[in-house]
């Protein structure tokens, strides 16, 4: 039976003004490069244990963005579950340069236990990647795999990386 998963919504914050004023005690404030950046694609999971999800497949679309400057801590950008047992998060900071262009720090991780909220961190895949102000980055096929039962749950994730104007 195939079973579709929830997606996060797209979050969008407002970009601040470019520069920061002055401080009370006059020193001056460097003006910051912000860019938007967003995270696009699509993903298929695959829950193999259970007992009313085995064999459950889930897929759907990853979107998500936020307007980074310099650098941004990192944070979840988007989540999705499947099968009741399994998360897969994305977790993104960033940093841009002078000329537009962003050096982008992804973290995939997956989880798989006796819930979806379980804490049970089974694969876990970093990467960064340099785009250039309005430019695009694709990154082919990534595979998070629970080493636990033989890889027979995994996920697996195509993006795109975009540093918009």
């Amino acid at each position: 039976m195939l079973a579709a998963a929830a997606v996060a919504g797209l979050t969008v914050a407002g970009a601040p003004a470019a520069g920061a004023a002055p401080s009370a005690a006059g020193d001056a404030v460097t003006a910051s490069v912000w860019r938007n950046v967003a995270l696009t694609g699509t993903y298929t999971i695959r829950d193999d244990e259970g007992i009313f999800a085995a064999g459950t497949y889930c897929n759907g679309n990853i979107a998500s963005e936020g307007w980074v400057n310099e650098v941004r801590t990192p944070s979840v950008w988007w989540e999705t579950t499947c099968g009741g047992e399994i998360r897969v998060e994305k977790h993104v900071s960033a940093e841009t340069d002078a000329g537009g262009g962003v050096m982008i720090y992804v973290t995939l991780r997956f989880y798989e236990g006796t819930n979806d909220t379980n804490t049970d961190l089974d694969a876990e895949y970093n990467f960064n990647r340099y785009v250039p102000a309005g430019q695009t980055s694709t990154v082919s096929e990534i595979t998070l795999r629970n080493g636990e039962n033989g890889g027979k749950d995994w996920a697996k994730l195509n993006l795109v990386l975009h540093n918009n104007r």
